[in-house]
């Protein structure tokens, strides 16, 4: 699976995206690949082994960008490329056109149309944002400032519209892109393998990767030597391990798997966890628990050894479900998660130790991302009743010692509904303190990040309540003396 990040590295800012425009009106020129595209591709969706068909490719940037990086491509559009071959495929990418159509029967026509040659999945995508200041009132949409039509959608608005229309289940994937499966078990398929994809238990590569490291094999040494697994200060280079392999308790579920197969079923209750929490999930949006079929092999041993039949595991799961919806146990988990920071309404994770919650808070995340799909974020904020939801973007989390807030998306999970706010324009926007405890011990920057805070309590500057914006920290900071070079902290008594 190719990673989000580095796709969205080679996706150039295209503004508001407003799409292929239709009837000899500019198409939108896109460098390299378009958002939704890019998407796909860090999901898996498309991949060398599938083929295309970009449904309205415009001037076919998509195209010329998928070409070489799936089985074959093939682009349509009524004004730039109507003689393209309209054949069905496996993905079908229908980017940025519904909202350029005025006519709504053409609209609903299109969508259906584009669906009709999906053998696998349908990747939508429109314009989900506020109605701009220069636009006009027009139809069911607005025209823009250039006289051109634009029918805008919230996020749930969207994917109504396109269930409604195709009568088959949306999966929102990013703002304002949805999936449409063509049958249920490619859907059940791709939401097994999404929830099982950076689990341990299921990533046979990063335990070969384990059994072959050198490193690796001295700490299993050690292990069998002590008989037990070695603290991370018995062997000097556990931080080399951890930047490979991830958390002490992923490298001792590691090491177990590699010593001892027996003992590696002592890890059967994070196992059963994650099943229950990807029934829970498929539950949660809606859909029915896929036969045992759909399952990846792994996944259908785990089912057989833990449970005495499929039934039961999703009977649990069903059970499980419902504690999303009791606050007391939200904020347990919460409590007594082991990674992240715990405030009196809310907590805070980095993006990078969210694979180290509890299940329970996992679910939440997943209940979130039914709403708004894949979002750009470091750090997600729980409110401790459960309730809602926060995706926060900061500017240059690891290289700023006190990263601004540039953006809010808030998700309420109770009416399905978000929120976006923006900061980037903000005189003095909120910043953060204390990042080492957001971040599991493995993260990289982690000792960077405790070893300012030790020196920045020592200092008698994080007692003082006035720290939250920016402004006032840099006031603080110029008061006293003290500058932050990188993320050292210098000044006159130091």
């Amino acid at each position: 699976m190719v990673s989000w990040p580095r796709v969205l590295e080679e996706v150039a800012e295209i503004g508001a995206e407003t799409g292929v425009l239709r009837r000899g009106r500019t198409a939108m020129q896109r460098y390299r690949v378009s958002r939704p595209v890019a998407l796909a591709l860090a999901e898996g969706i498309i991949t060398r082994e599938t083929t295309v068909l970009d449904y309205g490719c415009g001037r076919g940037g998509d195209v010329r960008y998928l070409g070489s990086r799936c089985a074959a491509v093939e682009g349509w559009d009524p004004v730039h490329r109507p003689n393209g071959n309209r054949a069905p495929a496996d993905v079908v990418n229908l980017g940025y056109v519904l909202n350029v159509i005025e006519d709504p029967r053409e609209r609903a026509d299109t969508l259906r149309q584009a669906f009709s040659f999906a053998r696998g999945v349908l990747v939508a995508s429109v314009r989900v944002d506020q109605v701009p200041a220069n636009f006009t009132e027009f139809g069911d949409g607005h025209l823009t400032g250039t006289k051109t039509f634009q029918k805008l959608y919230t996020q749930a608005e969207f994917r109504e519209y396109v269930a409604e229309v195709l009568g088959a289940r949306a999966h929102v994937a990013g703002l304002g892109t949805v999936y449409v499966f063509a049958d249920e078990e490619k859907e059940s398929r791709y939401l097994a393998n999404r929830a099982f994809t950076r689990r341990l238990e299921y990533r046979a590569d990063l335990i070969e990767e384990f059994r072959k490291s050198a490193v690796a094999k001295r700490f299993v040494r050690l292990t069998n030597k002590l008989g037990r697994v070695p603290l991370a200060e018995e062997f000097k280079d556990f931080p080399t391990l951890a930047d490979a392999f991830g958390s002490p308790q992923r490298i001792e579920r590691l090491v177990l798997r590699t010593i001892n197969r027996e003992a590696f079923e002592g890890s059967r209750a994070q196992r059963r966890e994650d099943i229950v929490t990807y029934l829970a999930m498929l539950r949660l949006q809606g859909i029915k628990a896929p036969p045992p079929s759909v399952l990846p092999a792994s996944v259908r041993s785990d089912v057989r050894a833990i449970w005495p039949n499929y039934a039961a595991a999703i009977t649990e799961a069903t059970e499980f479900l419902f504690q999303i919806g009791r606050p007391e146990a939200v904020k347990a988990a919460c409590s007594t998660a082991g990674v992240g920071k715990l405030l009196p309404g809310d907590f805070y994770i980095h993006r990078s130790a969210e694979d180290e919650l509890p299940a329970l808070l996992r679910l939440v995340l997943s209940a979130a991302r039914n709403v708004v799909g894949s979002v750009e974020y470091d750090i997600a904020k729980i409110a401790l009743d459960g309730r809602a939801v926060s995706f926060l973007a900061y500017e240059s989390f690891d290289d700023d010692a006190h990263p601004a807030l540039q953006r809010s998306l808030r998700v309420y999970l109770p009416r399905a509904s978000y929120g976006i706010r923006e900061y980037s324009a903000y005189g003095s926007p909120p910043i953060l303190h204390r990042k080492e405890t957001l971040v599991a011990r493995s993260y990289p920057h982690f000792e960077k990040f405790r070893a300012l805070t030790e020196a920045e309590e020592a200092a008698g500057l994080l007692s003082n309540p006035n720290i939250g914006m920016r402004e006032d920290w840099l006031a603080l900071l110029k008061g006293t003396g003290y500058v932050i070079d990188g993320h050292t902290l210098v000044g006159p008594e130091l």
